[in-house]
């Protein structure tokens, strides 16, 4: 029965809230409330971060599409994202926008805007997106030195976890993870470990410290109810600057599953080295322009679930697609032109496209 009242009570909670951000006359707004005077030190100190960095906060809705034995399923997505840059740029997590067709992002002055995704690379958890129509009256973030932290110092996290936005939690820094774990073996991933509360909707919402700098990006949290249980971990800000560096690695849009010779033979009666099996295409990506297809029957194949029915990639410029890592292979190709091939498989039929990827990879932090 207490359980009962309680779920009751947080559904009122919640409906609340999103009905108090929708009206004007119901409240003072958060831009609104004076920070009271009675504060102590250190609370007036996190009043006046929370202030100070919000502006830079986003909410990010997303839409994708997937289909069931039932037919089409159009599937929403909520997460948190931060401005990086007066171009409009917005840090958050890879898995918030992976393989969204649609992707609104809510500004503090309650506007949603469309954005794009500039790039993402999933193994890290970071995407980059930039809004489509730039707005100069944005508040942007400053970047922090995640190699100048320490355990114990302290943490804040703002996100809209549940949707309830802008919500305010802090912590300290727990650990460091991931030391020897290298992306493309020249990037080190590392992750913040942290005790401030992070949920489902946090995910690539900023971390701050207590300078107001951006030393994180949530990412994920360790969890057996579900919910929050003090272990979440973000991508450092480092890691992050480092692949907003890149200058040649191409991204090109597109979730894909290794299938093996064997995985192939048995699945769709092919005899081939192996192939990418696409799962999702993100919307305005290279591969998306290109006319790249992703998958659309959900299956259950080889103990995991997969999505069927999307081109199968045979081979992207001189790297043939017989290993999980043959999209971060090409640079060799990228030094010929600017333009990447790809052979793919669909309906049976082999296929080549090409690939534009003049502006996707560049330095964003010398802009």
């Amino acid at each position: 029965m207490k359980k009962y009242f309680f779920t009751l009570f947080l559904i009122i909670l919640i409906s609340f809230s999103a009905n108090a951000q929708n009206g004007k006359d119901m409240h003072l707004s958060k831009k609104e409330r004076a920070i009271p005077k009675y504060l102590k030190n250190k609370e007036l100190k996190r009043a006046e971060l929370y202030k100070n960095v919000l502006p830079s906060v986003v909410t990010i809705y997303t839409t994708s599409n997937s289909y069931t034995a039932e037919g089409s399923k159009t599937n929403q997505g909520l997460g948190s994202g931060v401005l990086i840059s007066h171009d409009c740029y917005i840090l958050t997590a890879a898995h918030v926008v992976d393989g969204s067709s649609k992707i609104l992002v809510k500004t503090q002055d309650g506007k949603e805007r469309k954005a794009s995704v500039l790039f993402s690379e999933k193994t890290s958890d970071i995407a980059l997106l930039q809004l489509d129509v730039l707005d100069s009256n944005l508040t942007h973030a400053v970047l922090g030195d995640s190699d100048a932290l320490a355990v114990g110092q302290d943490v804040f996290a703002i996100g809209s976890p549940y949707g309830l936005e802008n919500s305010f939690s802090s912590g300290i820094i727990s650990s460091f993870r991931g030391f020897n774990q290298l992306y493309d073996g020249t990037v080190s991933l590392e992750f913040l470990q942290t005790d401030a509360a992070i949920n489902s909707g946090n995910s690539g919402g900023p971390l701050f410290n207590s300078q107001g700098k951006v030393v994180g990006i949530a990412s994920s949290i360790l969890t057996v109810s579900g919910g929050f249980q003090g272990i979440g971990m973000a991508v450092t800000i480092n890691t992050a600057k480092d692949l907003l560096a890149f200058k040649d690695r191409p991204w090109i849009g597109i979730d894909g599953i290794l299938l093996s010779k064997e995985e192939l033979s048995k699945v769709f009666n092919l005899s081939l080295k192996g192939g990418l099996l696409v799962q999702n295409v993100s919307a305005n990506s290279p591969a998306d322009k290109a006319g790249l297809k992703g998958g659309f029957i959900v299956a259950n194949l080889f103990q995991k679930e997969i999505l069927l029915g999307g081109d199968i990639i045979l081979k992207i410029g001189d790297q043939e697609t017989c290993h999980v890592d043959c999209i971060d292979k090409v640079k060799s190709s990228l030094k010929k032109n600017k333009d990447l091939e790809i052979k793919y498989l669909r309906d049976g039929k082999v296929f080549t496209t090409t690939l534009d990827v003049t502006n996707i990879r560049r330095n964003f932090l010398s802009e």
